[in-house]
């Protein structure tokens, strides 16, 4: 590569990083590639068409590109440990859009690509997350962005996690705190299961915790947990 196509790469990543011209640029892409939409034909979870339809209603709008930034939470933790492994694979679970792809590759995550029940883009594949097509021990970092909640199989969903990340590699989850479900202990739907914090993943999952943000559980909150594979 010229190192004036270096300084143009450079200054393209640099600007994914800006999240409005990252917003902007992904929501241009939909419009423009929405026409290629495939949807996985069935999914062993339970969650149901009602899963894919929600969310291609949200991404008619802005609404559906940015989701608040919310994933930093687990994106810079992410980028920071694997910022030794050169071509790191990281796999981004319900990215919905291709913002949170993008953003993970201006972090340094040059290999980031997603998994969700809709695609557009063939930076996303299409499956389902609780039974994968990819090998064993394939990436180097699994990271979940607010979907574990509607999974009514959470276990099964850990274990496939943690089949196809690399021993040593990273495995990280976000989930939004209800206090009415942490008042009362139930849960109302689309919800599917009963966990509520980063520490309630963490305890199901049971390995070693890298990174562990769990605000004040009283008011609702984004929490994200990201711990180390055996």
């Amino acid at each position: 590569m010229s190192s004036s196509n270096g300084r143009v790469r450079k200054l393209y990543y640099e600007l994914l990083k800006i999240d409005v011209l990252r917003n902007y640029y992904c929501w241009a892409r939909y419009r423009m590639l929405r026409k290629n939409m495939k949807t996985a034909s069935r999914q062993s979870d339970g969650v149901g068409q009602h899963t894919i339809d929600h969310n291609l209603v949200a991404l008619n709008t802005r609404a559906g590109f940015g989701m608040a930034n919310r994933m930093a939470l687990l994106l810079y933790p992410t980028a920071a440990a694997l910022r030794n492994r050169s071509e790191a694979r990281v796999l981004i679970v319900g990215p919905r859009t291709e913002d949170d792809i993008f953003w993970a590759r201006a972090l340094g995550l040059r290999n980031a690509r997603g998994l969700d029940l809709f695609s557009y883009s063939d930076m996303i594949d299409v499956g389902d997350m609780h039974q994968t097509d990819y090998p064993s021990a394939h990436f180097d970092a699994v990271i979940l962005g607010w979907v574990i909640s509607y999974s009514n199989a959470p276990e099964r969903l850990v274990d496939e996690c943690k089949r196809i990340v690399k021993p040593g590699g990273y495995i990280g989850f976000g989930i939004e705190s209800n206090p009415d479900h942490r008042r009362t202990g139930q849960f109302k739907p689309p919800r599917a299961n009963a966990l509520n914090s980063g520490s309630d993943i963490a305890a199901m999952v049971g390995l070693p915790i890298m990174f562990i943000h769990d605000p004040e559980l009283d008011v609702p909150s984004d929490n994200a947990v990201i711990m180390r594979a055996a």
